[in-house]
């Protein structure tokens, strides 16, 4: 082994209904192939938030799961702040991500504040957008899924993770994303990080980077390079089929 990473996810009993697990399962599993080891850390309602982290991953969830943690995660905003000034990644999706950024519109014109991490805010809609999305990124083109209710607006001048090839992405930009130097906030789902190993790599080398960590993909990433390649086929042949909004 040649160095230890330590993750902490986010809720993940409330923020972690789309298989968010998936993201911290693509990380550790990457990490374990080229010999790095891993430890991962989840916060919970009412816990302390731990203070040596490598890497803060959230998901998503709906609403009532944003109002349960609102509290908690306002109480420890200082805590997450101080992360990401340490120069912490952060890998956002969904309703993780929006509570991140500035603040929440709901749909009854309640504002939620943000922790103000990422710089965008979120408007909450009638109309839910459910399909394949694709980003051509500096990644590489990733794929994966859309299922939101949400438009997020941007501040100007703030980088996005790309450009929308299929899709709904922030709102009618055609952009997708928000990144604030190696931290990321995406609508992108299925989940995006087994399906995309580029980016996934892209976020490990930002975390090993900070550690003077070695970090190098081999034959043992083939099989899931391989399996991740196949379903990524499927989603770009069929993303202009199966695409709606409810």
């Amino acid at each position: 082994m040649t160095g230890s990473v330590r993750l902490l996810q986010l809720y993940p009993n409330e923020l972690g209904v789309a298989g968010d697990r998936g993201n911290v399962m693509a990380i550790t599993a990457r990490l374990d192939r080229a010999g790095v080891q891993t430890s991962v850390m989840q916060h919970t309602v009412g816990e302390a938030l731990p203070k040596e982290v490598d890497l803060v991953l959230v998901g998503s969830g709906p609403v009532s799961a944003i109002r349960n943690i609102h509290a908690d995660l306002l109480s420890n905003a200082d805590g997450l702040r101080s992360l990401s000034d340490a120069g912490v990644p952060f890998f956002a999706y969904g309703a993780g991500a929006e509570l991140l950024g500035h603040s929440i519109r709901l749909l009854d014109g309640t504002d939620l504040a943000g922790v103000g991490i990422f710089p965008f805010s979120t408007v909450r809609i009638e109309r839910h957008r459910v399909g394949y999305t694709i980003v051509d990124s500096e990644f590489g083109q990733l794929a994966g899924f859309e299922d939101n209710a949400s438009l997020w607006h941007v501040d100007s001048g703030a980088h996005t993770l790309g450009r929308l090839a299929a899709g709904n992405g922030n709102s009618d930009s055609k952009q997708e994303g928000v990144r604030v130097g190696n931290s990321i906030a995406t609508q992108v789902g299925g989940p995006v990080l087994p399906l995309n190993p580029a980016l996934t790599d892209a976020i490990i080398r930002s975390v090993v980077g900070r550690l003077g960590i070695d970090y190098v993909v081999g034959a043992a990433h083939a099989r899931l390079d391989h399996y991740a390649l196949k379903a990524r086929e499927v989603i770009v042949d069929h993303a202009d089929h199966v695409f709606s909004r409810i």
